[in-house]
């Protein structure tokens, strides 16, 4: 997913949830897993190359940090891995062909992007999942330094041919959804996890 796609998805999820601060923090993490130093060797992080469960445990990896980072009087830490797993919900969606997989599933109908559920458990163990590979074009097109008539050669399989990183490419709107809805899941289960006091911190709103 594109960075300025990121933010507007996060926003949107969880705007009205947390502080100002608390929320510029989260963007700040989720947009810096984009850093060319994670381009290469982080799959997880993005949920390329099919690394369907090592992401799903990098998920449970940053809920983890963010139970011991509230647990210890850290917010910000817990801010933190939020926006890092709000990441990679993001990219499992803009990344992987979970989105053509749900609409094949819906008889030929063409429903609203809003009706996607982010989380049919049938589509998750499915064989047919995959996600696309990064491959060499990727770090060229990143580096701004890929001619447009490279495209043709890139593999079926690879990251540039499936992404759905922005509005350009096919079913766009449908993985932003699922994106936003996915994100407002990952933020209740961190809330319902925590206890009333703690939550009123990670959220850091000022009560009524």
């Amino acid at each position: 997913m594109k960075k300025t796609y990121h933010e507007k998805i996060t926003k949107e999820a969880i705007a009205s949830l947390v502080s100002n601060r608390a929320l510029e923090v989260i963007v700040t993490a989720n947009l810096g897993q984009d850093a060319l130093r994670f381009q290469i060797g982080h799959d997880h992080f993005h949920y390329d190359s099919n690394a369907f469960a090592r992401g799903d445990a990098y998920l449970e990896s940053q809920h983890a940090l963010i139970q011991s980072g509230m647990s210890q009087g850290e917010p910000l830490a817990a801010w933190q891995a939020f926006g890092r797993l709000s990441h990679a919900a993001h990219d499992f969606y803009a990344h992987s062909n979970y989105v053509a997989l749900w609409l094949a599933r819906q008889n030929g109908a063409n429903p609203n992007p809003e009706d996607i559920e982010p989380l049919d458990h049938g589509i998750l163990a499915s064989p047919a999942l995959r996600s696309g590979k990064p491959h060499v074009f990727d770090l060229l097109l990143y580096l701004n330094s890929l001619p447009s008539s490279w495209l043709k050669l890139v593999p079926e399989d690879s990251h540039l041919a499936m992404n759905i990183d922005g509005p350009e490419r096919l079913h766009f709107k449908y993985a932003f959804s699922a994106a936003v809805k996915r994100t407002r899941i990952e933020f209740k289960r961190v809330v319902e996890f925590l206890p009333a006091d703690l939550v009123r911190v990670f959220t850091d709103l000022q009560p009524d």
